[in-house]
């Protein structure tokens, strides 16, 4: 008995199904269906942009809402499709950038029969868009470095893109904003230089990100390359030729600017303990307080970040007197054989420097004027640069150079010879 049971009622739960397969496919009632969220898609937007030079800026994301109706089984296969659903707007048509309201077609599922579907109440009835000019613009590319930090001892020298414009194309009012291209980087404590690329920001006139759904550039990143070098103060300084009754240790003085600073290659730097403007012969500055300019030559591989091209230096000669003294005993050396030398100038006034004690001591009959000839081989006269000697004197020195007149005459011997 309970197996005749259960046989029945799988006979019986098996009718029932058997029924409802009859009901629903067989005999397959009319029904309805709203649909929503349905997108629209405009036919012709390729060629419009490309051929017309226009593109479509609002109103593409409308989606539309449909009434259908039709046999249970085609509405079903149509809810199970819905995504290949599509509102189609034909824009072949459009010839200007202006506002248009235009109808639509709805497009079914292949698997569905557009005679089996009756569509009614579309909501909205028409579609409503905006179609702009394409315009196209190069922006310049900006860097945003407040993210960086150099590290102690070190510069940013110099940046660089490979690109200084970005090419844009969109639609006018929205290209038309744009201002630059921002290219924003963050390092800490860089110690050398680097390359990275990057993505930019395309900004307006108040700092604030453009919405780039709608537009294309040339490029999609930036290499930005930051050289970073060290940076040093290095002190300025000369040398110091003695002479002209001075050494380097009867001198004070000043260098204006004293230092400046210079960036490089750390190789360079670091091997770099001052820079010596030039030499000074004492034997050639007069004056006690004298200022010498003179060009800041900066090493090979350095760059002089300060700025400053000339430096003056002060000269002060400590503990040291001058005197005008009249010398008058003149000689000659390396005279040609044949010819005898007679000095036309019979004096030269020579300033001679030394102590205070030795100054009042040095008279003319200190001193000593050699010419030396050996650059004269004719008769003639001739301007010849001589050499001062202070005889018994050794710490004093002659400032300046001197020169006399000599002429020079053949012998009577080589004459009648």
């Amino acid at each position: 008995m309970k197996k005749s049971k259960l046989i029945t009622m799988i006979i019986s739960l098996l009718a029932a199904f058997l029924l409802w397969v009859y009901v629903v496919t067989i005999v397959n009632p009319e029904r309805d269906a709203t649909l929503t969220d349905i997108p629209v898609s405009f036919s012709g937007e390729e060629v419009l942009r490309e051929d017309q030079g226009l593109v479509i800026t609002e109103g593409k994301d409308i989606t539309v809402t449909a009434h259908f109706s039709g046999k249970n089984a085609d509405l079903k296969k149509l809810e199970e499709n819905r995504d290949e659903i599509v509102a189609v707007v034909d824009v072949s048509k459009v010839r200007s950038a202006k506002e248009y309201t235009l109808s639509y077609e709805l497009t079914l599922p292949n698997s569905v029969q557009q005679s089996a579907i009756t569509t009614f109440d579309r909501r909205p009835s028409t579609i409503s868009f905006t179609v702009q000019r394409l315009v196209s613009k190069s922006v310049e590319v900006v860097g945003d470095f407040s993210g960086v930090e150099i590290a102690d001892g070190y510069m940013l020298d110099s940046r660089s893109f490979d690109y200084e414009t970005v090419m844009v194309e969109g639609p006018e009012d929205v290209v038309g904003a744009i201002k630059c291209a921002q290219v924003a980087m963050s390092r800490t404590k860089l110690d050398k230089s680097v390359t990275d690329s990057l993505q930019f920001t395309l900004l307006d006139d108040n700092g604030e990100p453009v919405d780039t759904s709608m537009l294309t550039t040339n490029t999609d990143t930036i290499e930005v390359t930051l050289n970073v070098v060290k940076h040093k103060s290095v002190p300025l300084d000369v040398e110091f030729i003695d002479g002209g009754g001075a050494t380097s240790k009867d001198v004070s003085y000043e260098i204006d600017p004293s230092s400046i600073t210079i960036s490089g290659d750390s190789t360079v730097l670091d091997a770099l303990n001052k820079i010596v403007l030039g030499n000074i012969d004492l034997a050639s500055i007069k004056n006690s307080n004298e200022v010498l300019p003179f060009s800041i030559v900066i090493p090979d591989g350095a760059k002089n970040v300060s700025g400053e091209e000339q430096a003056t230096v002060t000269i002060r000669i400590k503990n040291k007197e001058t005197a005008v003294i009249r010398a008058t005993n003149i000689a000659f050396i390396n005279t040609p054989d044949g010819y005898t030398p007679n000095s036309v100038t019979q004096l030269v006034q020579v300033t001679v420097r030394a102590s205070a004690s030795d100054i009042t001591k040095i008279s003319s009959s200190s001193l000593r004027v050699v010419a030396d000839m050996s650059d004269c081989t004719q008769a003639g006269t001739y301007q010849v640069p001589v050499t001062i000697y202070i005889d018994g004197y050794p710490d004093a020195g002659v400032i300046g150079e001197y020169s006399i007149a000599v002429t020079l005459t053949k012998t009577e011997s080589s004459e009648n010879g």
